[in-house]
């Protein structure tokens, strides 16, 4: 039922009024930030600086509100909402206003007529009508800014379309100056019919002629004219409705006020993990990933509302956003990747449309390219060895998939386990920096901590022997557990703060006077007081040192007992050592050595040096003590970074200084850390020790003998960035610059998911920030063009779930219901999807013959197929985006190099594009199908359609491509008479569906 000319007017009218206050906050709330700003900028008394909301306002004013919804409910009754693409608010709650963020907004954002469901706030309620509207754009859109270029209703009241609704609501008052002077007819059509006869009337005698010239001829030029402008010359029409500008080349951006509820669940899903985005061809699966970029970058502390209005009104079935969400995204630090250059501009122009302008979207390769440098992977240890590119590279998709990297993963690490004390450092390596005369000081130091350092790794070893837990790699985070050993080292031997003392040949540190107390009873350190008197440590069952033998005054041997431990307290008691000397006893334990340890004791410890007592030495951060260096030391190695407690640049000749602390570090990390920034060197080692341990030994074999010419292939440098993204998480600082992690995303969505191989979608997904995890992925396996046949997307998200949505609405061929049907059958015909849905087949039929159906034109010879492609374009409209796609890019050079002159003469602008330009509408693109993958066009002519071999399943997903790149028209061009059997059967099952 079409809508009546009353509503229409009713509805115009009242959209307007509402627009207009819109508009006039907009334009105030601009005014007031620009001139009501008392701080000018400035910082208040508390510090807070005002920042500018014109940005926000002037969105608002652009863009107004994209959608009117009316909502029937039990307990509110009429309800309207009016949705806004911005997160703005405008303070009008009788105009119904909301925000995407806002509950109202959540709702308002998938609804369609007729759907219903139950909620506290409103109890039952049905949505009756949807109200969508275009704004003016370019240079019209100053002088209609409180104007819509278009409404489209759809609703209980009928459904129907109004174009320029200022302009229709001055149409009757137009059309009476336009008839004849004092008549009041609504329409100019009747008072045109009643003045034309008056001048024809005195020519009676051919009255005939008369009609037919006035009625069948001149009515024809009458409607001609009014396609042609439709279609092609809108700008001369200035008294005709505005046209939307066919400048525009991206997605939709209306997807994100006018969503289905597939896209929903991906667009309002939480930040928080990971999403699988599947869809059919044209499904909108970019724009769902996109709007949920959107929706993060844009969800700040404005737009929270507390938990249980959102439930009272959606209930259970919508994500609530928590307020720890709010202001956490960015669009400058979100990213999008996707695989070819053409999609960049593509996605770039949407999301300018859907005020996302700063979100960068980036080749992998940027992103390989960009960790590459920062891992400087082409760095070897060897000297003079240096790692290049191979040139003449063979794909091996074995080779990077995750169960090639889990493999690559265990050899290295076992690799690792080796050469962790194959190139352990010794004391001398770590002296040999100072001067002969401090050695012995940094050989005091050095002992127990590299004492204590081959413990803490022997335990590392082993656990990159071992076999990692499903889920983990045994490489993980191995420069941070490395560089906190080294640290827990620096922290417990080498410290600043550290106590250093020696009783004979022994040395102890500890950090304060109670740990270093225990250190020494737990050694038997003969230690005394003043008096001579030799420290006996005791328990309950005796003295601790078995070697100790209690006397008495006399030299009589005493035994254990509660009189001897009262006698040893009284200071009554002998003790002879293990050497047969005799001393007075003096009871002690932790406690009695530590109060006598401690600075302000009045009561001191000694021990003995050369047969003499000395008060126990006492020495802080021995480990810190500046020591004068050798005239040269070893130069110094590229990935050295510099100590904080490394003397400045001295002149030459003066002498330079270090500590036993700095020299450790250096060396330890130049022997630990360094071969992991080597990570080609790793590989090439691993493999030759570790082939047979691969998924295919022989593919194993094949990369080792590439390797040994040190030249990477993109697979193995795919590879190693995942090596070292696993060997370098986690580390913030200390260490190789390039091992440390860089800098995360907030969010990443990956499109055409499909064509990467599984090493580059982990590499992709990695970069996201491990707080949210907030990535979004988006691809169609029945369109994989590259790297094999299919990828194990799961993989790719090791120790983590992936929940999909699936999109299986064709959206792009929505206003073409024959070319939508069409892509349906191939689907199920060739990838065993569900059969096309009932409505989809009623919306073909109900077309009649006027269906966009796909057409199918034999060109025997080669000059038939470039007349039928020339005829085509010729055909085509001005603004028209227009692809001529063939099988292979060698067969679209070949065919436009063939056709360029025809097409030059024709004045007909083509190109062979090997990266689609859609900005450029005037240019006929002649390309591969692969070159047109995620694109869209109105036109397209897929030429050589019998050369796809359908027994091929990589063949099969490149026609698929071709045939849903069509919005509008599809022609296939054959140089065949008789089609493939299974592409015959096809259009045979088209027929049928569209026929009955």
């Amino acid at each position: 039922m079409s809508l009546d000319d009353g509503s229409k007017r009713e509805y115009s009218a009242e959209e307007l009024a509402v627009l207009g206050g819109v508009i006039d906050y907009a334009d105030r709330m601009l005014y007031e930030d620009q001139h009501l700003d008392v701080l000018g900028g400035m910082a208040d008394s508390r510090g807070y600086v005002r920042s500018t909301q014109a940005p926000l306002y002037r969105l608002l004013r652009k863009s107004a509100y994209a959608k009117t919804v009316i909502i029937e409910t039990e307990l509110q009754g009429r309800v309207m909402l009016r949705l806004s693409p911005t997160e703005v608010t405008y303070p009008n709650f009788s105009s119904g206003y909301c925000t995407p963020h806002s509950p109202q907004g959540r709702l308002a954002s998938f609804v369609q007529p007729g759907y219903s469901n139950r909620s506290k706030a409103w109890g039952d309620y049905e949505v009756v009508e949807v109200r969508s509207f275009d704004r003016f754009g370019g240079p019209d859109f100053e002088p209609n800014v409180r104007n819509f270029l278009r409404m489209s209703v759809v609703g209980e009241a009928g459904a129907g379309e109004v174009a320029d609704l200022q302009g229709f609501l001055r149409g009757p008052r137009r059309a009476g100056i336009v008839g004849r002077p004092g008549t009041g007819a609504a329409t100019p059509e009747p008072e045109t019919r009643d003045i034309e006869p008056q001048p024809l009337a005195p020519v009676a005698p051919r009255p005939p002629e008369v009609h037919v010239v006035e009625f069948e001829v001149d009515e024809e030029p009458q409607g001609q004219p009014a396609e042609v402008l439709d279609e092609s010359e809108e700008e001369w029409d200035r008294d005709g409705p505005p046209v939307k500008a066919d400048d525009y080349y991206g997605l939709s951006e209306r997807f994100f006020t006018h969503q289905t509820e597939e896209q929903n669940q991906v667009i309002s899903r939480t930040p928080l993990g990971p999403m699988f985005v599947e869809g059919v061809a044209g499904s909108g699966k970019t724009s769902a990933a996109l709007g949920r970029t959107k929706m993060l970058t844009t969800f700040n502390a404005a737009s929270v509302v507390d938990e249980k209005t959102f439930r009272d009104l959606l209930g259970p079935g919508q994500d609530y956003w928590t307020a720890d969400f709010a202001g956490q995204f960015s669009q400058e630090a979100c990213v999008g990747f996707v695989r070819t250059g053409e999609l960049i501009q593509y996605l770039q122009e949407t999301c300018r449309r859907i005020d996302l302008p700063d979100l960068p979207v980036q080749e992998f390769k940027e992103l390989q390219v960009r960790l590459r440098d920062h891992r400087r992977l082409t760095r070897s240890l060897v000297p003079g060895r240096r790692w290049a590119g191979l040139t003449d590279e063979v794909e091996r998709n074995e080779a990077t998939t995750m169960a090639w990297l889990r493999a690559a993963d265990q050899a290295i690490a076992r690799r690792l386990a080796d050469h962790v004390f194959e190139a352990f450092p010794t004391v001398a390596d770590i002296a040999e920096a100072f001067e002969p005369s401090e050695r012995p000081k940094v050989a005091r130091v050095m002992g127990p901590a590299l004492t204590l350092l081959k413990e803490l790794l022997s335990e590392v070893s082993i656990e990159l022997r071992d076999p990692p837990r499903d889920g983990a790699f045994a490489l993980d985070r191995l420069a941070l557990r490395l560089t906190n050993i080294l640290a827990e080292v620096r922290r417990r031997v080498t410290g600043p703060r550290l106590i250093w003392t020696q009783v004979g040949d022994a040395f102890f540190y500890a950090a304060d006077e109670n740990s270093l107390a225990r250190q020494l009873v737990e050694a038997r350190a003969p230690l005394y007081l003043r008096s001579g008197q030799r420290l006996v440590y005791v328990d309950d069952s005796g003295p601790l040192d078995g070697s100790l033998q209690l006397l008495s005054p006399n030299g009589d041997a005493v035994e254990w007992s509660a009189d001897a431990k009262a006698s040893l307290e009284a200071g009554q008691l002998l003790v002879r050592d293990a050497s047969g000397q005799n001393f007075r006893a003096q009871v002690s334990d932790v406690n009695h050595l530590f109060l006598r340890l401690l600075p302000e004791a009045t009561e001191r410890i000694y021990a003995t040096v050369g047969g003499k007592l000395r008060p126990l030495s006492r020495e802080h951060g021995l480990g810190r003590a500046r020591l004068l260096l050798v005239a040269t030391t070893p130069a110094a190695v590229e990935d050295d970074e510099p100590d904080e407690e490394t003397e400045s640049p001295v002149e030459p000749g003066q002498p330079r200084y270090s500590t036993p602390d700095a020299a450790f570090a250096r060396v330890t990390r130049r022997r630990l850390l360094a071969p992991l920034t080597a990570l080609p060197d790793l590989y090439l080692d691993a493999l030759k020790s570790e082939s047979k341990h691969f998924p295919q030994a022989s593919l194993a074999d094949e990369i080792l003998s590439q390797l040994q010419q040190f030249k990477l292939a993109e697979r193995d440098i795919d590879l190693l960035l995942c090596i070292a993204h696993l060997v370098g998480r986690g580390l913030r600082q200390g260490g190789a610059p390039s091992l440390r992690e860089p800098t995360f995303y907030q969010a990443v969505f990956i499109d055409e998911v499909q064509d990467f191989t599984e090493q580059q979608v982990y590499l992709m997904v990695e970069q996201s920030n491990p707080r949210y995890r907030a990535i979004t992925v988006v691809g169609d396996f029945a369109q994989k063009l590259h790297h094999g046949t299919s990828i194990e997307l799961r993989a790719c998200f090791p120790g983590q779930s992936l929940p999909t949505v699936k999109l299986t609405e064709n959206l792009r061929q929505g206003n073409a219901p024959g070319l939508a049907l069409f892509s349906a059958l191939f689907r199920a015909q060739f990838f065993g999807d569900p059969a096309p849905s009932s409505e989809l087949t009623e919306r073909a039929f109900a077309a009649g013959a006027g269906v966009a159906r796909p057409r199918v034109q034999v060109c025997p010879e080669i000059s038939d197929l470039d007349s039928a492609v020339v005829a085509a374009l010729r055909a085509t409209q001005r603004g028209q985006t227009v692809a001529v796609l063939f099988p292979s890019a060698r067969r679209a050079a070949e065919s436009f190099a063939r056709m360029e002159p025809q097409l030059r003469a024709q004045l007909i602008d083509a190109e062979l594009s090997e990266t689609v330009n859609l900005a450029r509408r005037h240019v006929r693109h002649f390309a591969d199908v692969t070159n047109a993958k995620g694109l869209e066009f109105d036109v397209v002519i897929l030429a050589g359609v019998d050369e796809f071999d359908l027994d091929q399943p990589p063949q099969i997903n490149r026609l698929y491509v071709g045939v849903t790149r069509a919005r509008r028209s599809l022609t296939l061009l054959s140089r065949r008479a008789e089609l493939a059997p299974k592409l015959a059967g096809l259009f045979s099952s088209f027929d049928a569906l569209v026929a009955h």
